[in-house]
């Protein structure tokens, strides 16, 4: 999952919304060091990280890219955030302003502990409105485009929207089976993790 997902799935399951973004800038298994509440979003973030990418959907969508499915995950994961949007419709816009606003106070609540570049990332998505691109397919084919860039060779991740346009219904019915699994299993995740560091 991308970005606004992880936002999303932390706001469904009442945790935090930066420790649940934290999970991309934090490494190693060590993380008593952290206030409970990020320590608790961190590995709730990991943990939602491996159930999808070991999804059946997400396991045939890659399977699906042939060559290119090594960095399907990738391109993926930015598509999945376009189809989140898609999903919540109206709901979108007014969930994007509040989670700006929660991180960027969170920013100065947790700043002693937070990664430069975590707060460096978090500023450049609210001040640019990152996510009000992600419910356009021409902000997000910019955004893979970009993202391909990143690579030491170049990758064509563009290439996923084409392969979205081309098989819509199937794609739209499937992410919804996936965030549906997905929602259910960070539910139950969260309840475990709490009691482990509890």
């Amino acid at each position: 999952m991308n970005y606004f997902a992880h936002l999303h799935l932390a706001h469904l399951t009442n945790t935090s919304l930066t420790g649940n973004l934290l999970g991309d800038f934090i490494k190693g298994s060590q993380l008593s060091h952290l206030p409970r509440e990020l320590e608790l979003g961190i590995r709730l973030h990991r943990s939602i990280d491996s159930y999808t990418d070991a999804h059946s959907v997400s396991q045939q969508f890659k399977s699906e890219f042939g060559a290119m499915r090594r960095y399907a995950g990738v391109g993926l994961d930015i598509l999945f955030d376009h189809l989140l949007a898609k999903q919540l419709g109206a709901h979108y816009t007014p969930l994007c302003q509040q989670f700006y606003q929660t991180l960027l106070d969170e920013n100065i609540n947790y700043n002693a502990v937070l990664p430069s570049d975590y707060q460096h990332k978090t500023q450049l998505i609210t001040s640019d409105d990152w996510f009000a691109s992600y419910s356009n397919l021409p902000g997000i084919t910019l955004a893979l485009k970009n993202t391909g860039k990143r690579f030491s060779k170049p990758v064509p991740l563009e290439t996923v929207v084409d392969w979205y346009t081309a098989n819509q219904q199937y794609i739209d019915n499937s992410f919804e089976k996936l965030y549906l699994d997905t929602t259910n299993f960070a539910l139950t995740k969260r309840d475990e993790l709490i009691a482990r560091l509890s």
